[in-house]
């Protein structure tokens, strides 16, 4: 038990810092640097300034849960990960997790992340360390960067599901949500705070979109313009552009809700696999015992299931922590 404790607290930290390097590159790999609104233009005969032709919104990028689709600074208590798509068990071992059927950063609407408090590198351990007042920052896919200002801090009980809804579709807010208190998933500590205004521009087009939402496109026309100058029509070549429509789903569903409340056995698949790995384990033990007996020295039994027993134990540690409350 004392090392299944060590295993949460420090083992699967571990973890997460190797996962939280490979979004790094993955999020270095799939980041659009350019201006999310890149302007064609021509010039005309005269040498005249250009003039602009057309505006076309960078196409958002099909991500999955699991995929990162941002990076989250807090200066005021040190925090700096990858956020990942999704808010599963598998997907909160990576980093942070973004609630599906939530706006993404620096949209208008309720965006809303859910962290580990105490295991898996604790991202969300000190929220309860920010102030009013205090930063956000969040860098997406497109390399825009939002600034949001905490407004408050509350405690909900774990079915409190509205708390990432959106309840004010004008303004674009930031929810973060954990587990509370710490070592405990009875209830959850919420963080709330709004897009600042006078640092980030709220975000016309969205930097990314889940595939299951990418069904129904829109389709932008190429656009014809004549200049008098140039005396001809000049016609831009490019070729019809589909954008996905983000489908916008009630925050309040029942995703959203399971994921905020999940409490214990919070992946019951892993019941079974935990009983196969116990029961081996214990196989392991009663063949070191029969081998110290043959033998008559309970040394060599020990080093002949030493090995085999912890390889077996960190696969029971794995699947025990499957069971646990993804936010804890």
């Amino acid at each position: 038990m004392f090392l299944f404790v060590g295993y949460q607290l420090w083992g699967t930290g571990i973890e997460e810092a190797q996962s939280q390097n490979k979004l790094e590159n993955r999020f270095t790999e799939i980041a659009v640097t350019t201006s999310s609104t890149p302007t064609t233009s021509v010039a005309s005969s005269n040498n005249q300034p250009s003039e602009d032709i057309t505006v076309v919104p960078l196409k958002p990028i099909v991500i999955r849960e699991g995929d990162p689709i941002a990076l989250i600074d807090i200066p005021t208590i040190g925090v700096s990960k990858y956020v990942v798509a999704g808010v599963q068990t598998s997907d909160l071992k990576k980093g942070p997790g973004h609630y599906p059927g939530t706006p993404f950063p620096g949209e208008l609407g309720n965006a809303s992340i859910a962290g580990h408090r105490t295991t898996y590198g604790e991202p969300f351990r000190h929220l309860d360390d920010l102030n009013i007042g205090d930063p956000i920052i969040i860098t997406d896919l497109m390399g825009r960067t939002f600034t949001y200002l905490v407004t408050n801090q509350q405690v909900v009980s774990a079915t409190d599901s509205w708390v990432v809804a959106t309840t004010d579709s004008n303004k674009a807010m930031l929810t973060l949500t954990t587990c509370h208190p710490e070592f405990s998933a009875k209830r959850r500590l919420i963080i709330s705070a709004e897009l600042d205004l006078t640092q980030s521009d709220i975000a016309t087009s969205p930097a990314a979109v889940y595939a299951d939402d990418a069904v129904d496109t829109t389709t932008v026309p190429s656009t014809e313009v004549s200049t008098s100058e140039v005396k001809t029509s000049i016609v831009t070549e490019t070729t019809t552009t589909t954008i996905p429509v983000i489908v916008n789903v009630d925050s309040s569903n029942s995703e959203s809700a399971d994921a905020l409340s999940r409490g214990w056995f919070s992946d019951p698949s892993a019941i079974p696999q935990t009983l196969l790995w116990g029961f081996l384990e214990l196989l392991i033990v009663m063949v070191a015992w029969q081998v110290a007996k043959k033998y008559r020295n309970r040394l060599i039994g020990a080093v002949v299931g030493f090995i085999p027993f912890f390889v077996v134990l960190y696969f029971i540690f794995q699947n025990v922590n499957r069971l646990l409350p993804p936010n804890l």
